[in-house]
């Protein structure tokens, strides 16, 4: 959902756990379950850097009843939803500009990712409206990656992340040795 690219570049854990992911699935899965628990930290923290008020009448849950039956309508903020709706993503991710990305953390509400990054596509008034409540981290020209929360809560908290990857090529150097040192497999 929300997209805004805090970037700490580790070389080789990505294509590891690929391999990993064919050789010895059940040490894959415990990576992954270890950096999704150990994420859980840093989600809820950055998932709390969410606001607990917006713009005015953009505040609550959506109606329950739409006017215009083909239109669905426009996501309203609900601080409760943005807050808790900030998860973890991890895995080996598609390669993408020759990069593969091990842990992503995302915006899963539809509210808090407008909130967060409105206005990469327009800059129309509700845009300007929530750029001057809550200035974006990153550039506020149309097509770049924007972020009013998730960027500077991501990146005000890298020793989470470091400990996390840390974590992940602690656990892949393990089940890597052990498979060199697995009798028969020389």
């Amino acid at each position: 959902m929300a997209g805004s690219n805090v970037k700490m570049e580790v070389f080789g854990v990505a294509d590891a756990m690929k391999y990993m992911r064919g050789f010895d699935k059940k040490a894959y899965n415990a990576i992954l379950k270890e950096m999704r628990n150990s994420a859980t930290i840093l989600t809820t923290a950055v998932g709390g850097d969410f606001p607990q008020k917006t713009l005015t009448n953009w505040n609550g849950k959506p109606p329950t009843k739409r006017r215009n039956k083909d239109k669905k309508p426009f996501p309203l903020y609900d601080a409760a939803a943005a807050r808790g709706g900030v998860r973890p993503k991890v895995g080996v991710g598609k390669l993408v500009n020759n990069e593969r990305s091990i842990l992503r953390v995302q915006q899963m509400t539809a509210g808090g990712a407008v909130f967060d990054s409105a206005g990469s596509k327009t800059n129309n008034i509700f845009t300007r409206n929530l750029d001057t409540y809550a200035p974006t981290g990153g550039s506020s020209r149309i097509g770049l990656s924007r972020s009013r929360v998730m960027y500077k809560a991501v990146d005000k908290r890298m020793n989470y992340v470091e400990a996390i990857v840390g974590r992940a090529i602690e656990i892949t150097e393990e089940a890597v040795q052990r498979s060199i040192n697995a009798p028969g497999k020389r």
